[in-house]
Formats: structure tokens, C-alpha cells, sequence
């Protein structure tokens, strides 16, 4: 997955479940994160960037508190896959 997927996503997934910046980035620092809570601020509202490290790092904080949580939609990883899902043409005059 390139950065800016990666960053849109999991921006998203942050806003979505309105995620505290604040222990987001506690636990982020506890999984061994480097970036200062405005870094992760900026990067959540994609203003900023992170390093593969960092943006990993914040997607498994991320991920930690949406499975505690019991929060379904998750933060991807860099090495996250970005699927598209095949949509079948639709007959303009089936029923189905």
C-alpha cells in the first residue's frame, strides 16, 4: 500500500471511531514510536507525514484500541494489500 492510502485510511479510521489523539499517541510511544503527538495530529488529519516505521507503528495503536473496543473497521499497514473487489456488469434489462 502506498503512503497516501495508507495515511487516508487510517485518518479515516481515527475520525470514524473518534479516536483520542492524546492516548493514541501514549500508545503509540509504547510500541516503540518516535514522532511527537503533533506529528501524529498532523499525519491523522493528513498534514503530515510519517516514515514506514512510524505509520506502522501508529496502525497497530490504532488497532489495539479499536480491538479493545470491539470496533470492527481497522487501520491498514504498508504491507496491507489494497483489494478491489470485482463488480459484475448489470444487464440494463435483467430483473436480477
Amino acid at each position: 500500500m502506498d503512503e497516501a492510502d495508507q495515511q487516508a485510511l487510517t485518518g479515516a479510521v481515527i475520525r470514524l471511531h473518534n479516536l483520542d489523539i492524546g492516548g493514541l499517541w501514549l500508545d503509540y510511544v509504547a510500541l516503540g514510536g518516535d514522532a511527537s503527538e503533533q506529528d501524529i495530529r498532523n499525519y491523522s488529519l493528513e498534514s503530515g507525514a510519517l516514515p514506514q516505521k512510524e505509520r506502522d507503528a501508529l496502525s497497530q495503536a490504532v488497532n489495539e484500541c479499536c480491538a479493545e473496543a470491539d470496533l470492527v473497521v481497522r487501520a491498514p499497514y504498508s504491507s496491507s494489500p489494497l483489494t478491489v473487489v470485482p463488480v459484475e456488469p448489470k444487464d440494463p434489462y435483467s430483473s436480477k
